[in-house]
């Protein structure tokens, strides 16, 4: 009994993986071409090389990958159990004794794996493909001034540290100056104290303003005190810092992710949208065992129907379900339902409807 399961193991998991990867495969490479031909013109305006345009979709295969896994395995278990149901195979393993639930088991297995992998990808690997896609398309495609690191600028606002507001008319990080220099500290909405200074200088690990101005807020009194010079210690931002470009939340890592809503809850801001974009790089990853865990018995019942039906179910259901992470997605970043809920609740919707479907299969 336990080599004949062995062996069935091994040829429904062959079947699965073979149309996995030739649908994976398929589905980036037709994602790459639409938004190539969405993109043409102005790659061609831009005079944009092949290389440089090869560049920029390969650093995108990380996120695609991510993106597309619960895709490729929905087509895939529909044509691998799909063709055993019409081929009679299900009902000759059923025949011999073996419950059609323990064929479910390699592919079960095989979506944990996808999970655990597809978390790895999306959580470490495809925010610095996008960040160097974006750079790739900014420097080499659009032929901007880019650079992700910044050594002078000039208006620069910065939020930083506790809510801290600052303003430089030039900032210069190798030489650590400022010029025109304009901060603000906010207890809630009001201003408590603004500083003015003509310019300053970072060194030794502190900040130091000539002619200043400083004005603290008390009630309805100005306290208004002027410094040729003075050192500000409980500024900690550096140059550097001021300056770095802000990225995109899909082009941050986990751990990113997590200093990005530090700092935003040091500042007192909003941290709906990156609470979020953590909770869902959680939740996304586990819908490749969610997503099969409900398609299986739905695949094990189409021995009446083609492979034409498969795939437009299976089409039809990757459908729903990404319009359902959008929708919950958006609720979150508004606030309208906790971060948590917004990126469990559509894999909690498909695992409950999993499981019924099982209890209708026939054993």
């Amino acid at each position: 009994m336990n080599i004949r399961l062995k062996i069935i193991d091994r040829y429904v998991l062959r079947e699965f993986i073979k149309y996995l990867l030739l649908f994976l495969v398929g589905v980036i490479f037709i994602f790459i071409i639409v938004n190539f031909f969405e993109q043409v013109d102005k790659f061609v305006a831009k005079k944009a090389s092949l290389e440089s345009i090869a560049k920029y979709y390969a650093y995108q295969i990380p996120y695609l990958f991510n993106l597309l896994l619960p895709v490729a395995e929905l087509l895939a278990v529909f044509f691998a159990i799909g063709d055993m149901a019409r081929n009679f195979e299900l009902i000759a393993i059923k025949a011999a004794g073996v419950d059609i639930y323990r064929i479910f088991v390699p592919i079960l297995m095989a979506g944990l794996f996808n999970s655990g992998l597809a978390f790895w990808v999306g959580g470490y690997v495809s925010g610095e493909g996008m960040r160097k896609a974006f750079e790739t398309r900014m420097v080499e495609i659009e032929k901007r001034n880019y650079s992700l690191h910044r050594t002078f600028a000039r208006n620069l606002s910065f939020l930083g540290r506790g809510g801290r507001l600052f303003f430089f008319g030039t900032i210069n990080a190798l030489s650590n100056t400022v010029s025109n220099v304009v901060i603000m500290d906010f207890r809630g909405d009001s201003v408590v104290r603004r500083i003015d200074a003509r310019s300053g200088r970072f060194k030794d690990g502190v900040w130091t303003f000539y002619y200043v101005v400083e004005r603290r807020f008390v009630g309805d009194s100005v306290i208004v005190e002027t410094y040729s010079q003075r050192k500000y210690p409980e500024i900690k931002e550096k140059p550097f810092e001021f300056l770095k470009v802000s990225r995109e939340l899909q082009e941050m890592s986990i751990p990113q992710l997590y200093a990005h809503r530090k700092a935003l809850r040091e500042a007192g801001l909003d941290c709906a949208g990156v609470d979020t974009e953590i909770h869902f790089r959680f939740a996304f990853p586990f819908i490749n065992f969610v997503i099969l865990f409900f398609a299986l018995p739905l695949a094990s019942s189409l021995r009446g129907h083609g492979k034409a039906y498969g795939f437009g179910l299976a089409v039809s259901l990757a459908f729903v379900y990404w319009n359902l992470i959008q929708i919950f997605k958006v609720l979150g970043q508004t606030g309208e339902l906790s971060p948590f809920l917004a990126a469990w609740i559509p894999n909690a919707i498909f695992l409950v409807t999993g499981f019924i479907a099982n209890l209708r299969v026939q054993r």
